[in-house]
């Protein structure tokens, strides 16, 4: 074996050596995805700006790594919150937010790692109370996103250069006190009453309107069938006396007599007449009656 050979295994077993002393010590850090890191040499060049990602880094027991999670984290608080009409009520909001990946070394160098605790959370719970603060507490069940929008353009006005991003802001939960529920729960059954009462009402006017409907109508139709029955007296009466005008128009006296002599019931006297139509008069001496002509009229 050359001297070159030999150096070339001993530098491969130090170096193997090394790493599992390393190792052994846990002087090493494995950056998993969502994750990102910066070296920090306390002894030498201190916090280098280099951002770490997606692999195993090892270093010597005097040096570190600092961890930060670049995912998407929430973090829920439970605010009491007093409202508008002087409520207070609990309300349970939640902050979706990140470190900016790019600027991560100048939130290591100006805030630290516990970022949220230090400088996000006072910030989140100030602007939860602010923002709710302008509802009354039942339009703030009623306008849940308006309200979530609010509070999360406050907060991204007060974490401004702060090196963090915000995603979301949530209403998760609004707790209402026992004097507040039942207060609620009585307002609820007296607007069930009110409504209850407000269709019982439309009913009895809508059958009253039904009744009148009716009312009229067969009062329409009684004033119709009157009016048709009178009319239908008007025509017949007209139609009578049209008729007995026609038939009296047309009676001559030889059809009244032939009439009278067609009835049974007529009793005739017979009248013997002369000339001029004159009636004759019929003397009766004892030895039987005798005919006079009598002159006609104008004789002497």
């Amino acid at each position: 074996m050359t001297r070159f050979q030999l150096l070339t295994k001993s530098l491969s077993l130090f170096a193997l050596l090394s790493l599992s002393l390393l190792a052994g010590t846990g002087c090493y850090t494995n950056i998993r995805p969502g994750e990102a890191g910066l070296r920090y040499h306390p002894l030498t060049s201190g916090l280098q700006k280099d951002l770490l990602t997606n692999a195993i880094y090892f270093y010597a027991p005097w040096n570190d790594v600092v961890l930060y999670q670049t995912q998407w984290t929430s973090y829920k608080e439970k605010v009491d919150v007093l409202t508008r009409d002087d409520l207070t009520i609990n309300v349970v909001a939640a902050v979706i937010l990140r470190p900016v990946p790019g600027e991560i070394y100048n939130l290591q160098i100006e805030i630290g790692p516990d970022y949220y605790e230090k400088v996000v959370r006072p910030q989140f719970r100030t602007s939860v109370r602010n923002a709710l603060s302008a509802y009354s507490m039942i339009k703030i069940s009623k306008e849940t996103p308006k309200v979530s929008q609010d509070i999360r353009q406050a907060l991204g006005e007060k974490l401004r250069g702060k090196h963090v991003e915000i995603d979301d802001v949530i209403i998760d939960d609004i707790e209402y006190s026992r004097p507040i529920l039942t207060a609620i729960e009585g307002k609820l059954t007296k607007e069930q009453e009110q409504e209850q009462m407000k269709f019982e009402i439309n009913i009895a006017k809508k059958d009253a309107e039904i009744t009148v409907i009716h009312a009229e109508a067969k009062a329409k139709s009684t004033v119709i069938e009157a009016e048709g029955t009178a009319q239908a007296t008007v025509i017949e009466a007209q139609a009578r006396a049209k008729a007995q005008k026609m038939i009296a128009a047309q009676l001559t006296k030889q059809y009244i007599q032939l009439k009278a002599f067609e009835n049974p019931n007529t009793k005739l006297l017979f009248v013997p007449t002369g000339k001029d139509s004159l009636p004759m008069i019929i003397n009766t001496p004892s030895d039987g009656p005798k005919a006079i002509d009598l002159p006609p009229a104008g004789d002497k």
